[in-house]
């Protein structure tokens, strides 16, 4: 139902007030019936649900109206009308149904918008046609609001009065008195939310792949009166990694059991050996690949939530203020922030790739161990059928696993330490350099490997277009401290065959060109500006090759 209010004189609001500082805000529209029901006979006339005057219940006394959200998210919007209907949020038009006249139907439009807590000023309209006779006329206005996509509703016939209104939950409205002139809310302590997407399962025999979501910090601001300021608010923050998994060319012996004395002695001296070899074997299980990958994933989780607290990215967020008089826009003051929030994210995202990438990934290291742990099991239930069977040349051993815990054991995740030794670059005879960034607007660059020692050196000859982002992070910073990440994702490879190799002898040199995603680079805005063009090598995989972090760094101007 609608209750109406009494006409008071008020001051123009923002179009956001944040929860706190909505003094007397007052449900007009309860959302229990659409804002016009279907009426016949009417004559065409407009309704503004805009706070001026007008006949219609809902607005009156409403200089201002205004929707409600309760958390921070992604709303659903639609607009019913049978002619022309529009919903305005915040300033910006977001739905409008326009048809030509003459016309009689009912139609829906719906959109969405990420929302975060708060009051939004909102503005309606609705405008029915000229039809004859006027009896004809029908009036019909429906504007809904859901956290779920909005459904249709039953729109049968050709008559407005015989169509029903989406089921979708409708509009509430409110009006607020005034805005208080409190300061800022306290700062409060935000938790890095650490996303895990269900695995992903692909057919064939392909590499199974943990990869980096980028972590996303959400910022608001709030208008400190005493001070006259904006003041920066971290909303939430977010981080994850998804799996990807791939089965393999190896015997599962749970779908496909040992069918003689002889397979079961392979199996298993091939599942034991696992974690020893650093590689899957002839018989394997895909949940022991899993066990693998979720352990790559739990290092992630475990860095993200580090690297978030050890940066301070909140406190020195929170630090920030523009001032009232240079900015009196609350959305601008909003953009500028969330700008700054977006640089630090990708601060943290390259400091934890950094640490995670550099973790010891080979035989006998923790994410085979927490396979082997889980491989196990197979090995158990193919020993109980050799004793069903009386295969007693089968080994009754299991491999015990290896150290698991802790997934991130080396400094500063654990010793608290103010750089990572897991990244410190060693001396090495293998040098890696810049060799050709002439390609580089064109998404590409040429980097070199050299032997510069007295020994050959093994390198995996496994870089192309679709791993390089496994081996490489590659990033470009600007004099003016602006940085952007150039690679499409960051993640861990886990090779689930024999890796190729090329051997370097002493002098020699090997270059190989990789993919840089530029979708975030300003190419027009950075003309003529000095950059650092810098990208790592990681690899912590391989029999008697190259095993740590390579670095080189050019600069580059963009032409």
């Amino acid at each position: 139902m609608v209750s109406s209010v009494n006409k008071k004189q008020f001051r123009n609001m923002n179009n956001y007030i944040p929860l706190n500082k909505a003094v007397g805000p007052k449900l007009i529209c309860d959302g229990e019936q659409a804002l016009i029901p279907q009426k016949l006979g009417v004559d065409a006339m407009t309704f503004n649900f805009d706070g001026s005057a007008c006949e219609h219940a809902t607005c009156a006394g409403a200089p201002e109206m205004f929707i409600k959200v309760e958390e921070d998210g992604l709303y659903y919007f639609g607009v019913e009308a049978d002619d022309t209907g529009s919903l305005t949020i915040a300033g910006e038009q977001a739905i409008k149904t326009d048809v030509t006249p003459p016309n009689g139907k009912l139609n829906i439009e719906t959109d969405s918008r990420y929302l975060k807590a708060g009051y939004y000023k909102v503005a309606l309209s609705w405008t029915n046609n000229s039809y004859t006779p006027v009896s004809n006329n029908a009036a019909a206005f429906n504007v809904t609001m859901d956290r779920e996509p909005i459904q249709a509703g039953k729109y049968e016939g050709n008559s407005t009065m015989k169509r029903e209104f989406s089921p979708s939950p409708k509009i509430k409205l409110w009006t607020i008195e005034k805005e208080s002139t409190i300061t800022c809310e306290p700062s409060k302590e935000v938790e890095l939310e650490f996303e895990k997407p269900e695995p992903v399962y692909l057919e064939g025999n392909g590499d199974c792949n943990v990869s980096s979501l980028r972590p996303k910090i959400c910022v608001t601001v709030c208008k400190d009166e005493s001070e006259n300021v904006w003041r920066c608010r971290v909303v939430s923050v977010s981080a994850g990694a998804k799996l990807t998994m791939y089965e393999g060319i190896y015997v599962n012996p749970y779908v496909d059991p040992p069918l003689n004395e002889e397979e079961a002695v392979e199996a298993v001296n091939e599942m034991n050996g696992y974690q020893a070899r650093g590689r899957v074997g002839t018989w394997h299980t895909p949940q022991a690949s899993l066990a693998h990958e979720e352990h790559h994933r739990r290092q992630w989780e475990d860095a993200y939530k580090f690297y978030w607290k050890d940066s301070k990215i909140q406190e020195m967020l929170e630090k920030q203020t523009i001032s009232c008089d240079k900015e009196p826009n609350m959305d601008k003051a909003v953009k500028f922030m969330q700008a700054l929030a977006n640089e630090m994210a990708l601060d943290l995202w390259t400091e934890t790739s950094a640490y995670v990438l550099a973790l010891p990934d080979d035989a006998n290291d923790r994410p085979y161990c927490a396979g082997q742990e889980v491989l196990n099991e197979a090995t158990a239930y193919v020993i109980r059928l050799a004793d069903a069977m009386g295969w007693n040349n089968v080994p009754r051993f299991i491999t015990k696993p290896g150290t698991i815990e802790p997934p991130c054991f080396m400094p500063p995740v654990r010793e608290g330490e103010t750089r990572s030794m897991a990244v410190a670059e060693e001396p090495a005879s293998l040098i890696l350099s810049m060799a050709d960034t002439s390609q580089f607007t064109e998404g590409k660059i040429t980097v070199r490997f050299r032997n510069e020692g007295n020994e050959p050196v093994r390198i995996p000859d496994e870089i192309n277009d679709e791993t390089s982002d496994f081996f490489f992070v590659t990033v470009l910073r600007t004099q003016q401290g602006k940085m952007r990440v150039l690679n499409r994702e960051i993640g861990t490879m886990t090779f689930q065959r024999p890796l190729n190799y090329r051997e370097l002898a002493p002098g020699q040199e090997y270059s190989v060109t990789i993919p840089v995603c530029l979708d975030e680079v300003d190419l027009e805005g950075w003309k003529q500006c000095s950059c650092e063009l810098e990208t790592r090598y990681y690899n912590q995989q391989g029999k008697d090759c190259f095993l740590g972090v390579l670095r080189a760094t050019a600069r580059l101007t963009l032409q």
